[in-house]
């Protein structure tokens, strides 16, 4: 195969890797925080708009008595796109730290929101927390995409073609990428099997798998025992950890990697051994195939490159604001 034509079979595969494996024609974005459009005004919303910076001094603001520490621009909490304050636990002062980081770190030239990745997240997570209080005004949660239970039924469509519940065929790079998934894969859905029985009544938890060589191109669906305990799972999380999870499930397209990445930031002394991972290791599930892909036929400029800087740089500020100290 000529290499011009060899290149052009590998952006129309690498096209063909980015879209969504099952989404109905009307179904909406998920887990997409609508409040960045919002006219609140806050700090927030006024960098995303301008992209310029407008402040002197970074700094955080410890409050003994109440073992809070809040983010502040020119002695002033900044403020979330919904106008609550970013303001953490004293448990969480490293991630104060590193918040505070973020923006001194900032330069005065043109600022992109994706400059404040923690930020985001942060912000997304007191958000959520928020809405979910009781009597919360109905516009703000609808500016937020949804309460909880919205999050965890958009959530929980990911589960049914998750990217580690896909298995490429054998023929596919000499059999290398489908010997790769099982070894990788194989080991995490079993435990993640175990791990799913923690939440539910039924002994009989099985993911279903989509086998490109037994199934074809088709759709796959887990079943109600396998839904039902995983969303008794999210049901256990507090609204800041359903934020990273919907966070890491939308990177990766991997409702599994996000409990891999959530599981893993907390005590992992009882954790299944299965489970017991780090952040790389996650990356690496979650692009398996795009690995093989750059490894045969290349890296594109500015499209490999870049997405898999991005889903790194997603995952550990998942990681960062998951961190239990």
């Amino acid at each position: 195969m000529l290499p011009s034509l060899r290149k052009g079979c590998f952006i129309v595969n690498s096209i063909r890797l980015k879209l969504p494996r099952f989404y109905s024609l009307n179904a909406q974005p998920l887990g997409t925080d609508n409040t960045i459009e919002n006219n609140t005004p806050t700090e927030t919303n006024r960098l995303s708009k301008t992209s310029q910076k407008f402040w002197e001094k970074v700094s955080l603001n410890r409050d003994v008595e109440k073992g809070k520490i809040a983010l502040q621009l020119d002695g002033r909490t900044i403020k979330t796109p919904l106008g609550n304050g970013i303001i953490v636990d004293n448990a969480k002062s490293l991630l104060a730290y590193l918040l505070k980081l973020e923006w001194s770190s900032l330069s005065s030239l043109s600022i992109k929101t994706h400059s404040l990745p923690l930020t985001s997240l942060v912000a997304r997570c007191i958000d959520l927390q928020m809405t979910n209080e009781p009597g919360c005004d109905p516009q703000l949660v609808a500016k937020i995409g949804g309460n909880s239970d919205v999050i965890k039924n958009q959530l929980l469509r990911y589960l049914d073609t998750d990217t580690l519940l896909v298995f490429s065929p054998m023929n596919e790079f000499e059999g290398r990428l489908r010997n790769a998934q099982n070894e990788l894969y194989i080991p995490i859905i079993k435990g993640m099997e175990e791990f799913l029985r923690n939440f539910s009544s039924e002994s009989n938890i099985r993911l279903q798998i989509l086998d490109a060589d037994i199934h074809g191109l088709r759709g796959n669906q887990q079943s109600d025992i396998v839904k039902s305990a995983a969303k008794k799972y999210m049901s256990s999380l507090s609204p800041w950890d359903l934020a990273i999870l919907e966070k890491t499930v939308l990177t990766t397209k991997s409702f599994i990697c996000g409990v891999l990445l959530l599981e893993n930031k907390k005590d992992t002394a009882n954790l299944i051994p299965a489970l017991k991972t780090d952040m790389d290791n996650i990356v690496r599930a979650a692009t398996l195939e795009t690995i093989f892909q750059v490894e045969k036929w290349g890296e594109v400029e500015d499209t490999h490159d870049v997405d898999k800087r991005d889903i790194r740089r997603k995952i550990h500020t998942a990681a960062i604001a998951a961190f239990k100290q």
